[in-house]
């Protein structure tokens, strides 16, 4: 069983409350029904809610884009209404959630401490960039290591003239600090882009080697580096969120929020690191970083926390309390 699975069965015993009127949520998400968090996140939170209400309310889960093609406008497909539940990136719309996205860059949370248990201690602070949805998740994934097409990166100098997908502005400050050419596009254009020579590499969490499939075209993985951390959230529509009674909302929280997140954290982390011993077992490369070369890569990027949270509160930002936080 896995640790998500366990988290949500955990709910089982809450008591079924007043039968609603039967009410049939849409959630929405951009990956296969092969996607781990379509398994081990998306289809038990479907059938817990159903169960706890007695079938009154039901989530319908429309994987692959159904409800609408690419990861990029999932934020959209939920504030219009498209979908009553969106997974999504917020460095996809990265201008909503300037204050969030701080934890992309490597060095606000300390060390290898948990990203996600770090950012629901301190949730509230962050709290006005989700007011337009109801949050259900936010969680990270391992932080980001170098899938090369064909390039071998050993040093950072070997990244220099090369082209980096990265899947939000703050990974590119990384990248472009680490002398490379920065290139935004969703992950569902990255493996063609590796094959037809667009990209040289992605900046990214291993678990795609499999997910996305981009094991087919990545011949190398540099590790050792402090890479960037991308966040995924799981966020409802307000009114659809508003127009549930209270006894189910109160369900639905309980079975969303820290625990969820963190179950979504060690699924996608233990996709990572499955992934790149798979991956690596079939013939690809793993290059770890000497020493040396690894405090080339970090000194370059140590200064962009610093410099991102002076900007975000010369906007009125509050970035710094939110990075004061996450290093409690």
């Amino acid at each position: 069983m896995t640790a998500f699975k366990a988290i949500l069965g955990g709910i089982a015993a809450i008591s079924i409350g007043t039968m609603v009127q039967a009410d049939e949520l849409k959630l929405a998400h951009f990956s296969s029904t092969k996607y781990h968090l379509h398994n081990e996140m998306f289809l038990p939170l479907s059938e817990q809610i159903g169960s706890a209400t007695d079938g009154a309310t039901t989530i319908r889960v429309y994987p692959g884009g159904e409800l609408g093609k690419g990861p990029v406008k999932q934020y959209d497909r939920v504030l219009d209404g498209v979908a009553d539940i969106v997974y999504a990136l917020p460095g996809y719309t990265a201008a909503q959630f300037k204050k969030t996205l701080l934890v992309e860059l490597p060095g606000v949370v300390p060390g290898n401490e948990d990203i996600t248990k770090k950012m629901w201690n301190s949730i509230d602070i962050v709290g006005d960039e989700f007011k337009r949805t109801k949050l259900l998740g936010l969680w990270s994934a391992e932080p980001a290591k170098l899938l090369m097409a064909d390039k071998k990166i050993e040093k950072m100098s070997d990244l220099a003239g090369l082209k980096i997908r990265v899947p939000s502005k703050n990974t590119g400050l990384v990248i472009e600090a680490w002398g490379a050419t920065a290139v935004s596009m969703p992950i569902t254009q990255v493996y063609q882009s590796l094959e037809t020579g667009v990209v040289d590499g992605v900046l990214v969490d291993t678990s795609v080697l499999t997910s996305f499939k981009l094991g087919e075209v990545v011949k190398y993985v540099t590790t050792g580096m402090d890479g960037s951390n991308s966040l995924f959230m799981l966020v409802m529509n307000r009114d659809s969120w508003d127009g549930l009674d209270a006894d189910t909302q109160a369900k639905l929280e309980g079975m969303t929020g820290a625990e969820m997140s963190q179950g979504g954290h060690v699924t996608m982390s233990t996709a990572g690191v499955k992934s790149l011993e798979k991956w690596a077992a079939e013939g690809g490369e793993v290059i770890e970083l000497s020493p040396e070369a690894a405090a080339e890569f970090d000194a370059a990027s140590a200064a962009l926390a610093e410099k991102l949270i002076a900007e975000l509160e010369a906007e009125g930002i509050g970035a710094a309390e939110w990075a004061a936080a996450l290093k409690e």
